[in-house]
């Protein structure tokens, strides 16, 4: 898939920045790496995020048994 290339204000430092890619395209000015979803990606976003902060907790089961998210 080929995705336009979007200009952005990064959302941690503030500096202007180009984002072409779902995944890789960094910051110029902090380095922050930027992962793109697209429209209709609402919620795996919004479930992503909370997986970083904490809000929920990813683990791997044992025995190739899958994985487990815990949250409130």
């Amino acid at each position: 898939m080929t995705l336009t290339a979007i200009e952005i204000e990064c959302p941690r430092c503030g500096a202007a920045a180009r984002v072409s890619q779902v995944q890789g395209d960094r910051c110029p000015g902090c380095g922050s790496e930027f992962k793109r979803y697209l429209p209709g990606e609402r919620q795996a976003a919004l479930d992503y995020l909370a997986a970083l902060t904490g809000e929920k907790a990813l683990t791997e089961l044992p025995d190739d048994a899958g994985w487990l998210i815990a949250h409130e």
